[in-house]
């Protein structure tokens, strides 16, 4: 007997929870944000190894971030047609060869081309990312998927960069770079016996690049990711100077970014509760606290403890929207073109770190760390309006029947 769609949808509802496959994935965007932060952490002793300036080193994380920007959209067209758990896996094995790379850099052009190829690695990895994982779960659970997914990321923030800079102290950060190199072999192999496989697509379903990116959902979930994190990364890029002008010794910054990081696995959660019940709320909730916050960092004066429990809450706010835009495009995207709508979020979200960086760094130079907050609020409250402005298109209070 043939199946009808009634019984396929009921026995697709029916699945089981594909918790191997999520938490592989997951462990991946673990791996790939420790990857592409850590040199933040170890910049002092590559600068030193490297015999070049810290600001120098810096544009390792500056150039990562660019590729990403530039080159997510057009790898993710480039490879809609390869099987997705090959593609997966092979980014593994590209992460690996970046960073054996780095570890065996002893000049900085050497380390320069490691964090290329990690950067068009990154590029290609989050492209399908987020459209594999929607394929794995019913639509009504895509954003709870997605949230554990990037449960990965907030640890590689929480716990793999510290690690990663611990480890880099005590033994140096060329045996960093090789032990993450391990890792993304074992998880690559890990990856091709759990991983489900899925064929690859036509790119964008027929759709070009440019209109999938004119479709009005599409374009109003992307322009919101771009302003709101442009805004956040403009004050986060110069969190420490920012805290410090407050008062906040430097001895007690890693204490109040660890703070930081735990208020944002709470919005992690936050994001996992409403994500399929409430989005549209949800993102309204998260632009407008991370708003507010910012805010009350601008007008925290002197007062430190005001300062680090604001920074606390924007990054509460900050780590829910991440998860939550990352939702809203799958279910923006045209029929087919799931991944292609991923990608161009991913580089609107790239824009916004490098870009953040860029503007606050200029609003620093020449107002001094009290306008960063006011300047960041500024451009998130431009994310308000773009979540407000796309109630039918890109924001709707209902989950859509299907995802593209």
């Amino acid at each position: 007997m043939t199946a009808t769609p009634h019984t396929e949808t009921a026995a697709a509802t029916r699945a089981p929870w594909p918790l191997a496959g999520l938490l592989v994935v997951a462990a991946g965007t673990f791996l790939s944000v420790t990857t592409e932060m850590l040199p933040m952490g170890l910049l002092s002793s590559i600068s030193r190894d490297l015999d070049v300036s810290e600001p120098t080193v810096g544009l390792l994380v500056t150039g990562y971030a660019l590729m990403v920007a530039l080159f997510a959209a057009p790898l993710g067209r480039l490879t809609a047609r390869f099987p997705r758990r090959g593609l997966l896996v092979g980014a593994l094995i590209a992460y690996a060869a970046s960073n054996v790379i780095m570890a065996l850099s002893t000049v900085y052009p050497l380390a320069a081309a490691a964090r290329l190829i990690g950067g068009l690695t990154h590029g290609a990895f989050w492209a399908m990312v987020a459209g594999y994982v929607a394929r794995m779960v019913t639509p009504d659970r895509v954003g709870r998927a997605v949230t554990l997914v990037f449960t990965g990321g907030t640890v590689a923030i929480l716990l793999g960069v510290p690690a990663g800079t611990a480890l880099g102290v005590a033994v140096g950060w060329r045996a960093t770079f090789a032990v993450l190199a391990g890792i993304s072999l074992v998880l690559a192999l890990v990856g091709w016996r759990l991983l489900p496989d899925y064929p690859g697509e036509a790119p964008g379903g027929g759709m070009s690049l440019f209109q999938v990116l004119r479709t009005p959902s599409v374009a109003i979930v992307v322009v919101t990711t771009a302003v709101t994190m442009l805004g956040y990364f403009s004050f986060y890029t110069y969190i420490s100077p920012f805290l410090q002008s407050t008062g906040l010794s430097e001895a007690a910054l890693s204490a109040a970014l660890l703070g930081y990081g735990a208020a944002g696995a709470v919005g992690l959660l936050a994001a996992g509760l409403l994500v399929d019940k409430r989005p549209r709320f949800a993102m309204l909730a998260g632009t407008c606290t991370l708003t507010v916050a910012l805010i009350a960092l601008a007008l925290s004066g002197h007062s430190a403890a005001v300062a680090v429990a604001s920074a606390a809450v924007a990054g509460m706010a900050l780590n829910a929207l991440a998860t939550l835009v990352q939702a809203a495009i799958l279910r923006a995207a045209p029929v087919g073109a799931a991944d292609t709508a991923a990608a161009l979020n991913a580089s609107a979200f790239n824009v916004g770190i490098g870009g953040g960086a860029l503007v606050g760094g200029m609003v620093l130079a020449g107002w001094g760390p009290a306008a960063l907050p006011v300047v960041a609020a500024l451009l998130t409250c431009a994310g308000v309006c773009g979540v407000a402005y796309g109630r039918r298109e890109g924001f709707p209070a209902a989950i859509p029947s299907s995802v593209g």
